[in-house]
């Protein structure tokens, strides 16, 4: 029989344990996530086309740049099609800007790189994170759009302003976009998603912004996660009830808060399309 002594000390020594991993280990080791979206009409030129999606660095005192430039070096070497950032590349102070935009202005596609805001870049001074964005000549969306083509085939890569702290406009970022093209929506906040216009065809929404909760109880529920939806937009890729818009959701590659992630590890994505 174990003696309450044992007991106690055996409950600090996993308590000291689950401490170490959550605030020193896990959030300075990120997983790659690998996901297959299908997309119904995708020409063939588009078929195994690949994005990396790179989000929610928060680079501040707890998300070093030494962290971040190996964010980099490992998304470059995946050799992705096109590389997106969807959002939230600091936690709010302003400082942090012009050396994580520059860190990720290292980022390398065969089709080259697009951004969106998210919340906390508003936080930061939006008039200020947009002029270091367009300094590096990243090209930023808000509501608005790049048709990428190859041979016969097109696809159109949108994105929104941010949902929280801006005014996002779907079919404004969709002007003049063929009716038929395959789309793709950038959006910081999944929950953005529920209120797309039902004339809008939008097959794939990438977004971030949940975090995937930063902490995972037993069978990955995130007792707190960023959302009107609850588990839905904790992570992975999700359809939408009676469409065929597809919401991708990455845990992101900082912590913000409490800069804690257990049983949740940070994430970088690589997505590749395929013909449905």
């Amino acid at each position: 029989m174990i003696s309450r002594r044992a007991f106690l000390k055996g409950g600090v020594l996993l308590g000291s344990a689950l401490m170490v991993d959550g605030f020193v280990l896990e959030p300075r080791e990120f997983h790659l996530e690998e996901v297959t979206v299908r997309i119904r009409g995708l020409g063939q030129e588009f078929n195994g086309f690949t994005i990396c999606q790179v989000t929610d660095v928060h680079h501040s005192a707890f998300v070093s740049l030494d962290y971040l430039k190996r964010v980099v070096e490992k998304a470059n070497s995946l050799k992705p099609d096109l590389t997106v950032l969807t959002g939230d590349y600091v936690d709010d102070r302003k400082e942090y800007v012009a050396p994580a935009i520059k860190a990720l202005s290292g980022l390398k596609a065969r089709r080259g790189l697009l951004s969106i805001l998210g919340n906390h870049d508003h936080y930061a001074g939006k008039s200020h994170t947009v002029g270091v964005i367009n300094s590096h000549g990243i090209p930023l969306l808000e509501n608005s759009h790049r048709v990428l083509e190859s041979g016969k085939s097109a696809l159109c890569v949108a994105g929104v302003k941010d949902y929280l702290e801006d005014f996002p406009d779907t079919k404004e970022a969709l002007t003049g976009v063929d009716k038929e093209m395959p789309r793709i929506l950038l959006a910081h906040h999944p929950d953005y998603a529920e209120g797309l216009p039902r004339d809008e065809r939008v097959d794939l929404v990438i977004s971030g912004h949940t975090h995937g909760g930063q902490v995972r109880l037993p069978f990955s529920y995130a007792p707190v996660i960023p959302s009107s939806y609850g588990q839905k937009y904790s992570g992975g890729l999700v359809r939408l009830a009676g469409r065929q818009t597809q919401v991708y959701v990455s845990r992101g590659v900082g912590v913000v808060g409490i800069p804690v992630r257990l049983n949740c590890p940070p994430e970088l994505t690589l997505i590749r399309l395929e013909t449905a």
